[in-house]
């Protein structure tokens, strides 16, 4: 789309399971188009988070974006001692007095050592962690799918490990756009876990059409849902959520059959 959002529009065709069902059964089913069309959307948003990376909803799946994210920040920022490490290889001499300062809190001078030394290090600079340098490695020619060597050594290990708690409380925003859509429909959205369902601010919504061709329209607003989503998983979510609507639908069908025909045999 020319905004760069992804929409998805769930209706139902007079051909499909779900319609035949509802125009052969509509005293039983007690349903309205609109409101299968609706349940079928918010199953599809929840599927399409499923399918957002980290694909599923497990805690492994939380985990192993903890993890990325943990991989990605570390590719960014080096500890003192990456740099002492670096440059001991090619200049031992800077090395160690790269590493005096540093023990000594002279970190000016621990950055003119590394700018002196013969290491592929030395334009980094020195000092307190910047996050500009982490949101710029995302996209563009500093990308970490690209990146060689860091962007800047930081001088205080609890920092970079805090940073890297923040971060990693992200996980599961991309998930959360498609909930946010699914909650805009109303109703209840069933199925993601709380790690994609908690983060309210992310940019998903839905659109609904009523009428006699009802139709929502899922939007999912997110700037790099495209990195974090595949052709093969979007297609499978859609697969998903239609089939789990004509299972719920069928099963529906089966109860009321078997709750009727128990009242004819009582009543026999």
């Amino acid at each position: 789309m020319s905004d760069g959002a992804i929409r998805f529009t769930a209706k139902m065709k007079g051909g499909s399971d779900v319609i035949r069902l509802l125009n052969r059964y509509p005293q039983k089913v007690g349903r309205t188009l609109e409101s299968l069309v609706k349940q079928e959307a918010r199953g599809l948003a929840v599927e399409l988070a499923r399918n957002t990376r980290p694909f599923g909803f497990s805690d492994k799946a939380r985990k192993r974006g903890e993890g990325a994210v943990a991989d990605d920040i570390n590719r960014v920022f080096a500890l003192p001692s990456d740099a002492y490490d670096n440059m001991k290889l090619l200049d031992p001499a800077a090395a160690d007095k790269f590493w005096a300062n540093i023990q000594n809190r002279r970190f000016a001078k621990a950055e003119q050592s590394l700018k002196s030394s013969n290491s592929n290090w030395k334009n980094l600079s020195v000092g307190r962690l910047d996050p500009k340098l982490h949101r710029e490695s995302r996209t563009g020619p500093y990308a970490n799918v690209r990146r060689k060597t860091p962007a800047q050594v930081v001088t205080s290990p609890k920092a970079l490990d805090s940073y890297i708690a923040k971060i990693q409380k992200r996980v599961g925003f991309a998930k959360g756009s498609w909930i946010n859509a699914a909650k805009a429909i109303g109703g209840r959205v069933r199925g993601a876990a709380q790690w994609a369902t908690r983060h309210k601010q992310a940019p998903g919504t839905a659109t609904v059409k009523t009428g006699d061709k009802p139709s929502v329209t899922l939007v999912n607003n997110l700037d790099y849902i495209e990195q974090v989503t595949t052709a093969k998983g979007i297609e499978l979510a859609l697969q998903v959520a239609a089939g789990k609507l004509r299972k719920a639908l069928a099963t529906s069908l089966r109860v009321i059959n078997a709750r009727a025909n128990r009242a004819m045999r009582k009543a026999g």
